[in-house]
């Protein structure tokens, strides 16, 4: 390499360890400096290199106003993000707000509507994308009894609204065995939600009330979409609801019933590839889907909560179950989110390899989502201030260097990625942007830097380099 042909990213070039997938020594950082926005290459579109924050955790909603919150937040955000996904901003029987009641009601246990749009408005030019409860719906004072909307009734439950196989109708004490067949919605088209009566989506009436919702929404200042549970209903409905609507971005939360196996990790990356296509059959606008594919593989590899942590099976980065590897354009790639990890926990990845994983998603194609806990804590926890191993960063300079890298070597949702090992101790990659080149690797196996690439940051099992500028 000729002096200085790396200036644009780092004034000292080598630092201890970077020669091997896996470093546990020296600073873990060169002189990288503050990678200008500007720089980044005209070419790619705005809606391509995006990284999205989520935009809470499980307690969020026990703060006295979570809006206020994020706008106390929001220059960082509106730096760092293009996409902030909000958590379910109506009316709820839950104050996470996932059992939802009256739709058109937007003062919520995060705060009143007001904040709500105060904080929209405070994350520019972030975008705001609403976490949009549509699979199940809770009555206002029984049941079933819908109000704002009604889905086509005053008064009373509107059991045409409701699934005919909704198990309400077999158990609630007011309708047992009194409902006829006649008189109930069409069979559900998803998975069946116990905690909340499952609306039939093949109701017009149904349609026309969720369509109202999303434009109210639109009206409150969010530009897209993140659906909840959308294994509970065809994806079709979710291509309609996206074209009435024409959201920036949709991304639907699949996460397939039976656990991830390493053995056959097609079962869960074709069940969510199956989805995505579903979304755009019938004329409807496709949404993107998280990657729970790609979770499956990252808590293999790295471990988790069920298993000790064993680094190992690294191949399974490079599978094409993950949409990462086979549709990038439509994966949402996460490291935990406030099911998974949080304080809920369900099935958080090793703490120790959080850092690490954050690696992968932020130099690799698709649209890649923080957890809000990752970046700014929780709100009784401070895991954001914890060092990243092999590095003097703390988990939250970890991730906004990693963004800010990702933006100037110009990657987007579709670039290139071409797999340069995938052993069981060992995957690396070539990543393609715009404006250069990456290699990435991780593992326990050493990994010599590439003929023509710099080692520009690394970690205790991982190191990124990047290629070199010619002069």
């Amino acid at each position: 390499m000729k002096k200085g042909a790396f200036a644009l990213f780092c004034a000292a070039a080598f630092f201890a360890g970077c020669g091997s997938g896996r470093s546990d020594g020296g600073d873990g950082v060169t002189e990288f400096g503050t990678p200008d926005k500007t720089v980044i290459s005209s070419s790619i579109s705005s809606e391509d290199n995006n990284v999205m924050l989520q935009g809470f955790s499980w307690e969020s909603c026990k703060s006295s106003s979570w809006w206020n919150v994020i706008k106390s937040n929001a220059e960082e955000i509106g730096n760092d993000f293009e996409y902030v996904w909000f958590p379910p901003c109506s009316d709820s029987n839950s104050d996470q707000g996932y059992l939802p009641r009256k739709l058109y009601d937007f003062d919520a246990k995060y705060g009143t509507e007001e904040q709500l749009k105060s904080a929209i408005t405070a994350i520019s030019p972030a975008k705001a994308i609403a976490d949009v409860v549509i699979n199940h719906r809770c009555g206002t004072t029984s049941w079933g009894d819908f109000t704002n909307p009604s889905f086509g009734t005053e008064k009373g439950v509107n059991y045409k609204a409701i699934c005919s196989d909704d198990e309400g109708f077999e158990k609630e004490p007011d309708c047992m065995g009194k409902v006829p067949a006649s008189m109930r919605g069409a069979k559900d088209t998803g998975e069946s939600y116990a905690a909340g009566r499952d609306l039939d989506h093949t109701n017009k009436d149904v349609q026309d009330g969720i369509i109202e919702f999303l434009g109210k929404l639109k009206d409150l200042g969010f530009c897209g979409w993140r659906y909840d549970f959308v294994k509970g209903y065809a994806g079709k409905y979710v291509g309609m609801y996206n074209k009435k609507t024409e959201p920036v971005f949709s991304v639907g939360e699949y996460w397939p019933t039976a656990g991830y196996s390493y053995l056959n990790p097609n079962a869960w990356g074709n069940a969510i590839k199956s989805w995505v296509a579903e979304t755009a059959s019938d004329g409807g606008q496709y949404s993107c889907a998280f990657d729970f594919a790609l979770k499956g593989a990252i808590n293999t590899v790295f471990g988790n909560k069920t298993t000790n942590a064993v680094n190992s099976h690294y191949n399974l980065l490079a599978d094409e179950s993950n949409l990462m590897i086979s549709n990038p354009e439509a994966a949402v790639t996460f490291v935990d989110n406030h099911d998974t990890g949080s304080t809920q926990k369900h099935w958080y990845t090793d703490p120790a390899d959080v850092g690490a994983a954050y690696v992968l998603i932020l130099t690799h194609p698709g649209t890649p989502c923080v957890a809000w806990q990752h970046y700014f804590g929780e709100v009784s926890d401070s895991v954001c201030d914890e060092k990243v191993p092999g590095t003097t960063q703390t988990l939250h300079d970890h991730i906004k260097y990693l963004i800010d890298l990702r933006k100037t070597l110009g990657i987007t949702n579709t670039s290139a990625r071409e797999t340069l090992s995938k052993t069981s101790s060992l995957y690396a990659a070539k990543i393609t942007g715009s404006d250069r080149e990456a290699v990435v690797s991780l593992g326990t196996d050493t990994y010599s830097c590439p003929d023509g690439f710099s080692p520009a940051y690394s970690g205790s099992g991982w190191c990124i380099y990047v290629k070199d500028k010619a002069e």
